[in-house]
């Protein structure tokens, strides 16, 4: 379970991204996909900071994020202001997560991004099977003009997203994730936001303390897309259409404890985690669990934990869960 609630961490932290201008005259699939298109190439390329929440099942949390793009490339630096003390620093490929409340550090190559700002890859004709795009509304968020983007998803394996674009900048301001009755699940917005010409490196050095901490780096390992990894003995029989691994490998916290195996499907714009794990007593459990638009399911099958979780309607989880075998 602590590959859980790391996954929970930094699928809620997100890694922020800039975005650039497009126009947004049009309100068809055409005028959307020009924006999200632009969103994609530019998604690097911005400085910013600011201060956003995260506000779901009627609890909301708070995180500072400075984001830089120079001549040593994408780093960034994601900070809680309520609850336990954590920080999310990126640097190009790699990413530490400090966790203050677990006095422990987990480095390890970047996680695919995650839905605030979402990260929609630069390919949107095979994102168009599953999802239907078009523009909004006018609104403002943090005091900034934003248009909306309506995402909505073709089937029910997958959420609908609200999106609201800065006019000038075309920083995301505002993601929401809907559920197939257009009700919000969870959405996340700044609050305050500036965009400085330069950011100094110090202000992308961590806060807290790490000193006599516990270090966990992570071992890197990645398949070709929609491969089959060959030197593991488990398979997921039912993955819902358009859904691809895009990762696969084996994690290890400590020499004591049994590696966790770890798959990573994703349609370009969810993603869904399989975990693999011996069978603890402790930790033995099954059925789903929620935290905003974040479901888990858990189920043992030969002695082993098989959970899935992600940012995807429960019967997601659970079809995907329950198809997980030894081949």
């Amino acid at each position: 379970m602590k590959y859980v609630t790391l996954y929970l961490l930094v699928a809620v932290v997100g890694s922020l991204q800039a975005v650039a201008g497009a126009d947004p005259g049009s309100r068809g699939d055409s005028s959307a996909h020009q924006l999200l298109e632009r969103m994609s190439a530019a998604a690097q390329m911005l400085n910013y900071s600011g201060t956003f929440v995260y506000q779901h099942e009627g609890m909301l949390e708070a995180m500072q994020v400075v984001h830089v793009m120079d001549e040593l490339g994408e780093r960034e630096r994601l900070f809680s202001l309520t609850g336990p003390k954590r920080e999310v620093l990126r640097n190009n490929q790699v990413v530490t997560c400090i966790l203050g409340d677990q006095q422990s550090v987990v480095v390890s190559k970047a996680m695919p991004r995650t839905p605030f700002p979402a990260g929609f890859p630069a390919e949107l004709d095979a994102l168009g099977q599953y999802y239907s795009f078009s523009i909004g509304d006018e609104d403002r968020v943090a005091g900034l003009d934003c248009r909306q983007i309506e995402v909505k998803p073709r089937d029910l394996y997958r959420y609908g997203r609200t999106l609201c674009v800065h006019e000038d900048s075309y920083l995301l301001l505002r993601s929401e994730l809907n559920d197939a009755d257009g009700q919000t699940i969870e959405q996340v917005l700044f609050t305050s936001v500036e965009f400085p010409d330069s950011i100094p490196d110090a202000e992308l050095l961590p806060g807290l303390n790490d000193a006599g901490f516990t270090w966990h780096r992570q071992p890197e390992q990645q398949p070709e897309p929609g491969s089959q990894p060959r030197d593991s003995v488990w398979e997921a029989m039912q993955v819902p259409p358009g859904f691809m691994l895009t990762d696969h490998r084996w994690h290890r916290l400590a020499e004591d404890q049994n590696g966790v195996e770890h798959w990573m499907y994703s349609d370009g714009l969810a993603s869904v985690s399989i975990y693999i794990e011996k069978s603890g007593q402790e930790d033995d459990y099954s059925g789903i669990a929620s935290r905003g638009a974040m479901n888990a399911y858990g189920t043992v099958v030969n002695g082993y934990n098989i959970t899935v979780v992600g940012e995807v309607p429960a019967q997601t989880v659970e079809v995907i869960a329950k198809s997980v075998q030894i081949r």
